[in-house]
């Protein structure tokens, strides 16, 4: 068995471009968008057959590369915290920490408002998109108990005068916060892989209910070909029957007239 393929940095960079011109994809369908749930799905085949085409990079299906995406995005947002968590601890002030690439960098604007630089020389940028990133997962944030306990404007604003102080950490609740933002993005992640899992089973059973569908009408027809068939074939049989009666009475008739 062939080990399995790694994914190239072309197929990253093919998959932003393609969610940069598709952002509905990257960020799941609100109950008032116009976007349908269909057009999504051929969004993601018609991106997975393009990304499977890459010579030397990984094969996938559609929702192998959905689930890949929202894995990725976590692992970014991730690493940008770490890296927010290392400067707030770092008394030294030199501030050392392994940046965000551009890719990284991309998956993130992807998602947020604010934006980052791919070296990402200051603390003060990877901190402020952090505290407007968190803005950009509504739906997420409504499923969480913890964000309902504070509101949106003063965690907003807390987070904002705390971030651009410069040398001035975080409050303890904040990385709270942050660390439960993303356990809530990693159950999203998860619930969204049962959710693909579920629609596929049940258009693998109605797959399956169609054609047993098909099978019977297929049967019922024949049935009532044979059917046709057989009731033809007695009324032929009936109408020579009649027919050779009716000329043994002919006969038997002209017998007794001479």
């Amino acid at each position: 068995m062939a080990p399995p393929r790694k994914i190239v940095r072309r197929q990253l960079e093919i998959m932003i471009d393609f969610l940069e011109e598709n952002k509905e994809m990257s960020k799941g369908i609100p109950p008032s968008s116009p976007i349908s749930h269909q057009t999504i799905k051929e969004n993601w085949i018609k991106l997975a057959k393009t990304l499977n085409s890459i010579e030397g990079g990984a094969k996938k299906a559609p929702d192998g590369w959905k689930k890949y995406w929202f894995e990725w995005r976590h692992r970014c947002r991730k690493k940008a915290a770490n890296a927010r968590r290392f400067q707030t601890k770092n008394t030294s002030g030199s501030h050392r920490f392994v940046p965000l690439n551009d890719l990284e960098v991309r998956v993130l604007d992807l998602n947020g408002k604010g934006s980052v630089s791919a070296t990402i020389s200051s603390s003060n940028k990877l901190e402020n998109f952090l505290a407007d990133d968190s803005e950009s997962e509504h739906a997420m944030d409504s499923s969480e108990p913890i964000f309902q306990d504070i509101s949106q404007s003063i965690k907003r604003k807390s987070i904002t005068d705390t971030l651009s102080r410069s040398g001035t950490p975080p409050p303890k609740w904040a990385l709270e916060l942050e660390d439960r933002r993303i356990a809530a993005e990693e159950r999203m992640a998860n619930a969204l892989e049962s959710i693909a899992n579920s629609m596929r089973l049940q258009e693998e059973r109605q797959s399956i209910i169609e054609d047993r569908i098909a099978d019977a009408l297929t049967a019922i027809a024949g049935t009532l070909q044979d059917l046709n068939g057989s009731q033809k074939n007695v009324l032929q049989h009936s109408m020579k029957h009649s027919q050779s009666d009716h000329n043994e009475t002919s006969s038997m008739k002209d017998v007794i007239f001479l």
